[in-house]
């Protein structure tokens, strides 16, 4: 008797732990399996801080416009094939904009010389237009109806044919006057413009109403993150001056696909700030 009820106890006890063996495995292939597939979906875990924010923070637009206006980039032909091109063109919203010289006034800096049809454009519209570009080899002079041109580079600091944001709008005796439109083209230009437009003794950001800044960004790897950093926080300022995006694209031949971020984004955008 002693020994069937051992021999009970000992097939009890097997039973028991085969059980326990074949719950084991179960659960182990169940976590091994579901790691799989977690891993499977999961996304590069490297995302700088700030740069999906970034790309965000210039192309997602809160605002809207009733009367848009885009006037294409003048067309050029260009390699062997001689096929036709153009320039980036310009955004504007016409919404409110007047058309006498008096009351609408537009800055464009830094611009292309081989492209000023939306300046000319507007003139032709009633706008006054000032031209300023330190690299034009042209002197002070009218180019097109209410066009003007001003040999003058767009500066942090003033110095000879260095001009400052305020030094023009003194110039041009603007100070307490609206500026309907401020558009920036060449690279580096649209950062000089926020830093003046944020510093102006003049309190500037009160009286522009719009800001096209023709916006060049640095390919978003490793070695530019810093700079990338930089341009948004001074882009933040926008923000916190009372501007919103009415207008973004990013212009064609500029993309390319960031890994990380799993998006196409672009080195260069046109972007249309208006004030509240």
């Amino acid at each position: 008797m002693l020994y069937e009820a051992r021999k009970q106890v000992v097939y009890v006890v097997f039973v028991f732990s085969l059980l326990a063996y074949a719950v084991f495995v179960t659960l182990l292939l169940y976590r091994n399996n579901h790691q799989s597939q977690v891993v499977s979906v999961i996304r590069p875990p490297y995302i700088p801080s700030g740069l999906v924010e970034l790309f965000d923070y210039i192309t997602k637009t809160s605002r809207n416009c009733h009367n848009p206006l885009t006037v294409p980039g003048t067309e050029y032909r260009e390699g062997e094939n001689r096929s036709i091109s153009g320039h980036e063109g310009t955004f504007i919203c016409l919404d409110g904009v007047p058309d006498t010289p008096e009351a609408c006034r537009i800055y464009s800096f830094g611009f292309n010389r081989d492209d000023i049809k939306f300046e000319t454009t507007m003139g032709k519209r009633g706008c006054r237009v000032h031209l300023v570009s330190g690299t034009t080899e042209y002197s002070y002079s009218t180019v097109g109806k209410n066009v003007y041109l001003y040999p003058l580079n767009l500066s942090n600091s003033t110095g000879l044919g260095e001009y400052t944001l305020d030094n023009f709008i003194n110039l041009m005796n603007h100070m307490e006057e609206p500026i309907q439109y401020i558009k920036t083209t060449t690279m580096g230009t649209e950062w000089t413009l926020l830093h003046n437009l944020f510093t102006s003794k003049y309190n500037a950001f009160h009286h522009v109403k719009q800001i096209r800044l023709l916006l060049h960004l640095p390919l978003a790897n490793d070695d530019n993150i810093e700079i990338l950093q930089q341009q948004y926080r001074l882009l933040l300022g926008l923000e916190y001056y009372g501007y919103s995006l009415l207008y973004s694209r990013p212009i064609n031949g500029t993309f390319y696909f960031h890994y990380n971020l799993d998006r196409d984004v672009a080195t260069k955008y046109e972007t249309v700030w208006v004030r509240h």
